[in-house]
């Protein structure tokens, strides 16, 4: 498994103990020569994982003053973001996922013209649903081009398709492009999720895209709306 950067665990781990507390709304963190010590690392590498957490409206830094603790993060137990997987939050033992489709087809124009493929390349069509300790959470169907992602297997469905695609792909995930609307559910959506007809739910559509540039993933998920948090933080420059 691809290890995590000096710099994302510098981030992980500061962004948790403000939720928990260990530095609270107001104080100051310890300075950088500090953290670099206690992270084994530069201080340029804390620096990068601060930087993170102040464009997410965490941190304030001022020259001549430190880095001060502005807010505690939003509890996404249950809310992950573009570019990660469910395990990714919410750990490998609280998920589970049935598989309804997994086929290899031919796009419809629509979705070979948002993949940036022609339409005489096949993709991958796969319809699952997803579980959070036995309770549904979402209904995902994912469009991927097999010259991108080979070799997937319904077994990778079972667990992380991005962990499929960074660990033994060896390819790195870079951005993503969503549109978040309103929806009602269809009669498949209630039968899967256990809710009723016509219910309102929560629709996140994804482009994702390698290091590259190149897109892999189009993906449209369907969730309820009392378990989506929708965050983001502006930040002046």
């Amino acid at each position: 498994m691809k290890k995590q950067p000096k710099y994302m665990e510098v981030y992980t781990d500061i962004k948790k103990k403000i939720a928990k507390g260990t530095y609270p709304i107001g104080e100051k963190l310890p300075p950088g020569d500090i953290l670099a010590k206690n992270y084994h690392t530069s201080k340029l590498t804390v620096k990068k994982g601060i930087d993170m957490l102040v464009s997410e409206g965490l941190l304030r830094t001022r020259s001549g003053y430190g880095t001060e603790v502005l807010r505690t993060p939003i509890d996404n137990s249950k809310v992950f973001g573009p570019n990660e997987g469910l395990f990714d939050l919410v750990g490998e033992e609280h998920v589970t996922s049935k598989i309804h489709t997994f086929s290899i087809e031919l796009p419809k124009n629509e979705v070979a013209t948002i993949l940036g493929i022609n339409p005489n390349e096949y993709v991958y069509n796969i319809i699952r649903s997803r579980f959070i300790d036995g309770d549904p959470y979402s209904i995902e169907q994912t469009f991927m081009p097999l010259s991108v992602i080979p070799g997937l297997e319904p077994k990778h469905l079972e667990r992380s398709v991005y962990g499929y695609i960074t660990d033994e792909l060896g390819l790195e995930i870079k951005s993503s492009h969503i549109w978040i609307k309103g929806d009602v559910a269809s009669t498949f959506d209630a039968e899967v999720l256990s809710i009723d007809p016509g219910s309102f739910m929560i629709e996140v559509d994804k482009v994702v895209s390698l290091s590259s540039g190149l897109p892999f993933e189009y993906s449209l998920s369907r969730h309820l709306y009392q378990d989506f948090i929708f965050e983001a933080v502006f930040v002046e420059k």
